[in-house]
């Protein structure tokens, strides 16, 4: 039997029993250990996780090169779709909830397939920009009007591209240490940055509006149903649109940190280097 994202929230804060033991052998506050499942499928260097409406999980892995698929309905993970020769696709993100973007440091573009996972184009900086030769795109994220935000981890840039993938402008991070993740939502980027173990909010334009942490092994922010998602080592730290702490969540039997998250109202994927673990939300 599962629990909702609602009776998560509900417990976390109130939580007195089972928690995890910390190496000083007390218990953390507010945190509730989770029963997982790990799906039957191993990753060599997985990245990214992206849930499309339909029931459609992908997932990059940098070590085999490939994007993955896979179908979600409430029986079953079922593999799908395999998209080899890619190289090492790291970040990626759902355009529209219809195309997708990934990138590669490697190379040093974002590559877009259409609907069957075919490709269409790669979008990389103009040469007149500055800084256009060193390129290195370590995540992507998207808005309702298909226009790419990419984030540049080496330069501490976020670069904007319309939707037909031309270079509209980019915005500096310089108050960042070490900017790694991000994503879009309601006109805002969040972005994870490990370095200082802070998340920080800016609108779509780069003007800052928030920082909430301090995390130590901070890994990437995802929203799941109007809720903050911050993974930290092997920890999940839930937080409402305002900021406020809501609880954390562990789940069993993890010897990976997190690197990614997705889901919707019935389940939650959580990504490791290795692994895919996922729980139902609902009973």
């Amino acid at each position: 039997m599962g629990i909702g994202i609602k009776g998560i929230l509900t417990l976390c804060p109130l939580l007195l029993v089972q928690p995890p033991m910390p190496a000083n052998g007390q218990p953390e506050p507010d945190t509730l250990l989770i029963p997982s499942r790990e799906l039957q499928w191993e990753f060599m260097d997985a990245r990214s996780a992206e849930l499309r409406t339909d029931g459609t999980l992908f997932i990059t892995d940098a070590g085999s090169g490939n994007l993955y698929t896979f179908l979600v309905d409430s029986a079953a993970v079922t593999p799908d779709v395999l998209v080899p020769g890619m190289e090492e696709p790291d970040g990626l993100t759902l355009v529209m909830d219809t195309y997708t973007a990934v990138v590669s440091q490697a190379s040093g573009e974002v590559t877009l397939l259409d609907e069957e996972l075919t490709y269409m184009r790669s979008i990389s900086v103009p040469s007149w920009v500055s800084g256009a030769a060193s390129f290195q795109p370590a995540d992507v994220a998207s808005n309702e009007f298909g226009e790419l935000f990419v984030l540049d981890a080496q330069q501490q840039r976020i670069y904007h591209f319309n939707a037909n993938g031309a270079y509209l402008q980019h915005f500096e991070l310089a108050d960042m240490t070490s900017p790694e993740r991000l994503i879009y939502y309601s006109e805002s980027l969040f972005v994870a940055d490990p370095g200082s173990g802070k998340l920080n909010v800016l609108t779509d334009a780069g003007r800052g509006l928030a920082a909430i942490g301090t995390f130590p092994e901070l890994s990437r922010v995802r929203i799941i149903d109007g809720v903050i998602w911050v993974l930290s080592g092997r920890v999940v730290h839930l937080f409402t649109m305002s900021g406020e702490h809501i609880g954390n969540l562990k789940p069993e039997g993890f010897t990976e940190p997190l690197r990614d998250v997705a889901g919707d109202g019935n389940r939650v994927f959580l990504l490791t280097r290795s692994s895919l673990y996922f729980w139902n939300l609902n009973p």
